[in-house]
């Protein structure tokens, strides 16, 4: 896939995200940043590395101004003090070099990602069930997925 292929998918991503949906867009990308940034340590790239793990600074400084207290008060000193564990975590393992460390804070990350996107409401507008049931035409096919509208 060309460069400007990619660009126009993480465009069309983030125009049709819902602000949840942003949420779990942030998640990923502070995720393969921390994969890349492993990466770059096990291949002793410290350019590579410093860059990646600056940009994850950078997103979690995003995620945490994207708190609102004045909503859940209580979910959002909880969500800042797990960016701030994070961003410590990270920045201790990348003064010591360590992609094991690295490796601990991409697991935690993808677990709440994980947790982000089983709220987000346009994933849950719809509903994805295998091909292989029934189509109203009657045919089958086991390699597609039918995405059916929830409101349908």
């Amino acid at each position: 896939m060309t460069n400007n292929a990619q660009d126009y998918q993480r465009i069309a991503a983030v125009a049709g995200a819902s602000p949840v949906g942003l949420v779990v867009l942030l998640y990923e990308r502070l995720i393969t940043d921390l994969t890349r940034a492993v990466a770059a340590m096990e291949k002793g790239d410290l350019e590579t590395r410093v860059a990646q793990i600056n940009h994850a600074f950078l997103i979690l400084g995003q995620l945490e101004g994207s708190l609102d207290s004045s909503q859940a008060p209580e979910a959002a000193r909880t969500q800042a003090l797990f960016y701030s564990v994070a961003r410590a975590k990270i920045l201790e393992a990348h003064l010591k070099s360590s992609p094991k460390m690295l490796k601990e804070q991409i697991v935690l990350l993808n677990d709440v990602r994980a947790a982000w996107e089983q709220v987000d409401p346009a994933r849950n507008a719809r509903v994805l069930l295998p091909a292989s049931l029934p189509s109203r035409a009657g045919n089958q096919d086991d390699e597609e997925l039918a995405v059916l509208d929830a409101s349908a």
